[in-house]
Parts: C-alpha cells; sequence; structure tokens
C-alpha cells in the first residue's frame, strides 16, 4: 500500500487585542487569523500591483453582523432629488420597526402568543433607555393569549389592519401596569398607566376584558372588540355582566380619565363597556370628574352599549360624536347617576326594543339616572316614526331619551293627513318629558293647488300630573305662518281650520298617564287631505 502525506496549510495567525486592535499590513494575497475576534483578513497587494489602495481587506465569516457592517445605507440615495439625508448602519434602520413576530409571536391562531407578547411589551416599555420604547407592530394573523396580559405604560400597539390583525383573549384579561411592573393595587396619583395608545387591530373575547382601571391620557383607535353574542341571549344584570371595556374609579388620584375611543367597534358584544364608581367609604362618596371620549364608535349587535354604575353628583364629562348604535336588546346607554353627559350627531337604530321591531318597544334607548347636564343634541333615531306615529290611541310612548336636560332629534317624522271632523290620532311622546316641541311643515290640498304652514308645537306639563287626572295637565301651543295671504283666502281657511289637540293617556295600564296623545282635526268642510313632516326636540 502506497503511504500519501498529506501536508497542511497554515495561515498566518495572531490576537488582534495583542497588537492594540490593528492588523498589521499583510503582504499581497497573504492570510492572517485573529483567533481572539474570530476575524480574517487578506493583504490587498500594492498599487504597482494593480490594487485601489495599500492594506488589509476584511474577509466576512460566520461570525461577522452583517447588518453592522451594512454601514453606508441612505435614505433615497439614488434618487439625485435627495442629497441630504445621512448615511447609517442597515442595524440602526431596521430597528426603527419592531414586530411580535421578533420575539416569537405565531400567528396562527393556536400557538400560545402570551409568552411572546409579554416579552416583547416589557423589554420595550419597561425598558429605562427610551430609544427601545418603539411602537409594537401586530402582522396579520390570529394570536391566542393563554393568561392575562399586562400592557405598561406608555406602551403603543398597532395592527397591521384592523379585521386580520386578532388577538384573541378568550376569557383572560388585558391588563395595565407601570413602567415599573406596578399592579393597580399599588397605583397612586404619580405612577400609574398613562400615554397608551392601542390600534388598528381586533381583540376577539368571550368573558374576557380590556381592563382600564387606573389609565389615564390614553387612546384607544380603530379597534375591533369582537365576541359571539346574539340579539336575545340571556346576559342578565348589565351592572355586573363583564363588559369588553371595564374599569372602576374609588379614588380621585387614580381615576380613569382622558381616555378617547376613536372608530372603534364593538360587535356582537353581550356589553361593550361598563364604568362602575365604588364607594369606599359610604360616609364621604368620592365625586370628581371624568372625562372620556367616544369618537366615530360603532355599537352592533349587543345586550347593551355602555353602562355606568355612577355616584349621585359624580361628573361623567363624557362626550360621544357621531357614534352608530344598532340592534341593541337594551340600552345605547345607562347611567345609574352622574352629569354632563352630551351626545352629538349620533344615530340609534333598534335599540331597546329587545328582539322586537322599532314598531314595539321596551326601554328608552339612553337612560340618564339625573338630568342636570346631560343631553343629546342632534341625533337620529327610527322609534318615532315606526312606534309613535299611530291611527290607534291605545300605544304607550317609551322615550328615545329619558331624563335629559335637553333632547333634539333631526329625522324628519312624516305622516299622511286625513280629512277628520274628530280629532284623528296622530302620533305620541312621554309624558316624562316636562316639554316637547315640534317643528313641523303641514301640506294639504292637491299637487297644483297645495298650501303650506310651518309651524312649531310646544306641549308643556303640569307639576301635578297624577294628583288631578280629571284636568289635564297638558298645555299646548302652536305658533305658525302659512303661504296664503288671507285668511279668508281657499288657502287661508285651508291652514286656519287646521287644529292640534294634546291630552294624558294611560296606554300602558298602570293607572299613570305616561302617554301624551296627540290628534289632529281638519274639517271635511274646509279642509283638504295631505301630509305632515316634523323634527322633535324635548326634555324635563
Amino acid at each position: 500500500m502506497a503511504v500519501v502525506q498529506i501536508s497542511k496549510i497554515q495561515v498566518r495567525r495572531g490576537q488582534k487585542s495583542s497588537a492594540g486592535g490593528v492588523i498589521p499590513q499583510l503582504s499581497s494575497a497573504e492570510f492572517a487569523w485573529a483567533v481572539d475576534s474570530q476575524e480574517l483578513f487578506i493583504g490587498n497587494g500594492s498599487v504597482a500591483e494593480g490594487a485601489p489602495f495599500v492594506g488589509n481587506t476584511k474577509v466576512l465569516t460566520e461570525h461577522d453582523n452583517i447588518l453592522e457592517l451594512a454601514s453606508s445605507y441612505r435614505f433615497a440615495s439614488v434618487d439625485p432629488s435627495i442629497t441630504l439625508s445621512m448615511p447609517r448602519s442597515l442595524q440602526n434602520k431596521l430597528d426603527e420597526f419592531v414586530s411580535v413576530v421578533d420575539f416569537g409571536a405565531v400567528g396562527d391562531g393556536s400557538t400560545d402568543c402570551l409568552e411572546a407578547f409579554q416579552n416583547a411589551l416589557d423589554q420595550l416599555f419597561r425598558n429605562p433607555d427610551s430609544k427601545f420604547k418603539k411602537t409594537l407592530l401586530v402582522p396579520n394573523g390570529v394570536y391566542r393569549i393563554s393568561g392575562n396580559l399586562n400592557i405598561p405604560s406608555t406602551a403603543r400597539i398597532r395592527g397591521e389592519t384592523q379585521l386580520q390583525s386578532i388577538i384573541n383573549i378568550e376569557d383572560n384579561n388585558i391588563l395595565f401596569v407601570t413602567e415599573d411592573g406596578l399592579g393597580v393595587a399599588e397605583f397612586d396619583s404619580s405612577n400609574r398607566p398613562v400615554d397608551i395608545y392601542v390600534g388598528n387591530l381586533t381583540i376577539n373575547h368571550t368573558s374576557g376584558q380590556f381592563v382600564l382601571t387606573g389609565v389615564a391620557d390614553s387612546v384607544i383607535e380603530d379597534v375591533r372588540f369582537l365576541s359571539d353574542y346574539v340579539l336575545g341571549d340571556s346576559v342578565g344584570s348589565i351592572e355586573s355582566h363583564p363588559a369588553s371595556v371595564f374599569w372602576e374609579n374609588s379614588l380621585p388620584g387614580t381615576k380613569v380619565t382622558g381616555i378617547t375611543f376613536k372608530g372603534c367597534v364593538f360587535e356582537s358584544t353581550p356589553l361593550a363597556v361598563r364604568s362602575d364608581q365604588i364607594v369606599v367609604d359610604i360616609s364621604n362618596p368620592p365625586r370628581y370628574d371624568t372625562y372620556v371620549t367616544f369618537d366615530g364608535c360603532r355599537f352592533f349587535i349587543g345586550d347593551s352599549g355602555i353602562i355606568i354604575n355612577g355616584i349621585a353628583g359624580q361628573g361623567n364629562k363624557w362626550q360621544l360624536h357621531d357614534c352608530y348604535f344598532e340592534e341593541l336588546y337594551r340600552y345605547a346607554f345607562k347611567s345609574t347617576y352622574g352629569f354632563g353627559t352630551t351626545f352629538n350627531r349620533s344615530r340609534f337604530i333598534n335599540c331597546g326594543n329587545e328582539t322586537n321591531t322599532a314598531a314595539d318597544p321596551v326601554y328608552s334607548t339612553v337612560y340618564f339616572g339625573e338630568s342636570f347636564g346631560n343631553a343629546v343634541i342632534d341625533c337620529y333615531a327610527n322609534r318615532h316614526q315606526s312606534g309613535a306615529i299611530t291611527t290607534l290611541n291605545s300605544v304607550d310612548a317609551v322615550s328615545e331619551v329619558y331624563n335629559a336636560s335637553k333632547v333634539s332629534l333631526v329625522d324628519q317624522n312624516y305622516a299622511d293627513i286625513a280629512l277628520s271632523n274628530h280629532y284623528s290620532p296622530l302620533a305620541v311622546f312621554s309624558a316624562f318629558n316636562k316639554y316637547t316641541v315640534i317643528n313641523y311643515t303641514l301640506k294639504l290640498g292637491s299637487e297644483n293647488n297645495q298650501y303650506t304652514r310651518h309651524g312649531q308645537l310646544t306641549m308643556a306639563i303640569g307639576d301635578d300630573l297624577l294628583g288631578e287626572q280629571d284636568i289635564s295637565p297638558v298645555t299646548l301651543s302652536d305658533n305658525y305662518y302659512y303661504s296664503s295671504t288671507t285668511p279668508t283666502s281657499p288657502g287661508g281657511a285651508l291652514m286656519t281650520n287646521f287644529e292640534f289637540y294634546a291630552e294624558l293617556k294611560d296606554n300602558d295600564g298602570d293607572s299613570g298617564m305616561e302617554t301624551i296623545l296627540l290628534s289632529y282635526r281638519n274639517p271635511l268642510s274646509s279642509g283638504a287631505t295631505g301630509s305632515i313632516s316634523y323634527s322633535v326636540a324635548y326634555g324635563v
């Protein structure tokens, strides 16, 4: 057998640190290995040989961080219109963005992502180095959370798309903690969760809640809260049922305030929002103002929308702008106590009817426990058109809004007007409201010979509603003007002979006068058929 001798090829080697971190000049094509830093170099050679410059070139190995070596990244470097952007490393550029996937989250709907989410939140927002407090991105996917998730103060969380970035908490809660990890029992006025943003994702849940207790000055934007409620499902007490969003207040220093819900959707949730005011000392209940805003939010299919278990004299300075409430079994909003809440430009469709249509209402859509300072302004509701305009006098009125100091509904209700020598029912209104104002337009006559009357009806309820039921305490005034020039002209007689009449009725059979029936008389001898349209305002 022949003996084959194998020679070893070795290169120059040494410790980079022993040379002060400087690799000595290598000969042309000479290799050198820094054994301590595990770096490989080759000599460039001389300029005479054609090298662009004398020195050494580093050869990349598995031990090099290629991102750190990419130090020449510059924004829009190939665009001649951008000349002032500065070179930076690729690592620095990529670290501008961080995703839960970077911490091991898998959005397949089955992998438990609790640890990945918690690690990401803690590493970013409980980190004393502010350069790591970046928005945590949640790519599209379904992320299962198997336990309570703690979101620290100043956190920023944003999904890729609202409908496809889904955090499934099931029966677990999302809680909030301070930057140093303190929980709600340890909050105080100077150390509590603040300045938090959660946006553009879906939170899927069963009995789990998004618990804002102790949080202040934060924004929840474009978040969809999704559950599996079906209209008519048994919920029980709405004052104690778990809500998609929940918080409680007991101390002024940790009250939940400065919270904005913008563009959020509460879909198929038994109870959307619940706020509890907790009385620790009944002899000295806390009374302070809280400020919460709902802007452009939608509440669709649920038992109730927003519930405030309040304290008498509490300042619920809540603003609800351009919100949409639809298919709610009981209430769109209910507060047991509190003042200062205002709805603006919001819509209420099929709310408070249980599983009935709007023609058969059961609850007030909005219920205020205290009337002072609570108002519903320039809003729309479909209840009056469906459930209050009637040809019968036995329908009992259920007010859209209960106990508000002021209500104005901008929807134009309408009805046909017939000829009648007797008073015919037009509509019913709640007698609980001390005043009701109806701005109407009455049109009578044929298409080619039609006359118009514009007016304002004001119905006022006397203070002794139940004490003198034999004497009607309803007063009715009708201020109007019409298109005809004189009372004696055909149009003038048509307009002036048309009359309204209001009376109290006990239409629900409980011996209390809960309903105002508004009727009209349009005499056969001097009237004409036509139509009426009107808007309604009222208050207590």
